[in-house]
């Protein structure tokens, strides 16, 4: 099973029934929480029990902090990124061993080497999202065999340069839907909330506790769940 690298996936990616909790214009720091779904049941692939059913996105001075964990908890993963410093944190957690792998602010997390659309078209569509109006993108890859996907995206939230680190970094505005295949599972996220309240700094920081590692010990444990 590759469960970690999913996790990964859901901590730096990434129905309109949400509500928000302030006048849109103050949507400069607070929470989007997203419901994730499976178009794969438990029966035709059993991983699917073990993945989260939502990821948290906390947002502050333009600085990023999403959580996911799955797996009975045996895995969580964040993803961190401050916006005035020039390095990006992974926090991988496999039972007891925690990881921190920091990249640059400006490199595509290596998770998505593979998944980089080959043009990004914007539509003349809208929908609303959480409360959000959200305009509407197209992706199409080079792999012709992939249907091209619509993303929805909102530029009523104050969060400069959301899509960091991402083959999405183009987009201006804050990913609110979107879905990606990552082995043989196709999941979907869909903003369900967006709250916003005071986020303490600490979210955005490094635990002492995180060993510093490279890019091959994150994908030795990644990959050891096969």
């Amino acid at each position: 099973m590759r469960l970690p690298i999913l996790l990964l996936l859901f901590a730096i990616i990434l129905s309109s029934c949400g509500k928000k909790s302030r006048n849109k214009t103050e949507a400069d720091e607070g929470i989007i929480i997203y419901d994730v779904s499976y178009y794969a049941s438990e029966k035709e692939n059993p991983i699917v029990a073990l993945l989260p059913n939502k990821v948290e996105l906390r947002f502050k001075e333009n600085n990023i902090c999403l959580t996911s964990e799955g797996y009975l908890g045996f895995f969580s993963t964040k993803f961190i990124s401050n916006f005035n410093c020039d390095k990006s944190h992974i926090l991988l957690k496999v039972l007891n061993n925690k990881f921190n792998y920091e990249f640059p602010k400006g490199e595509i997390a290596f998770i998505y080497n593979q998944l980089s659309p080959r043009k990004i078209k914007y539509l003349d569509e809208s929908k609303i999202i959480a409360g959000y109006k959200c305009k509407i993108a197209q992706l199409f890859f080079e792999d012709e065999t992939i249907n091209p996907i619509k993303v929805a995206y909102t530029e009523e939230i104050g969060l400069a340069n959301p899509n960091r680190n991402t083959p999405l970094n183009e987009i201006e505005g804050v990913l609110m839907e979107f879905e990606t295949t990552m082995n043989k599972i196709r999941t979907k996220f869909t903003a369900k909330s967006v709250s916003l309240e005071k986020i303490a700094p600490d979210e955005f920081t490094v635990p002492a506790d995180y060993v510093l590692s490279d890019k091959a010990t994150l994908k030795k444990y990644i990959l050891g769940f096969n």
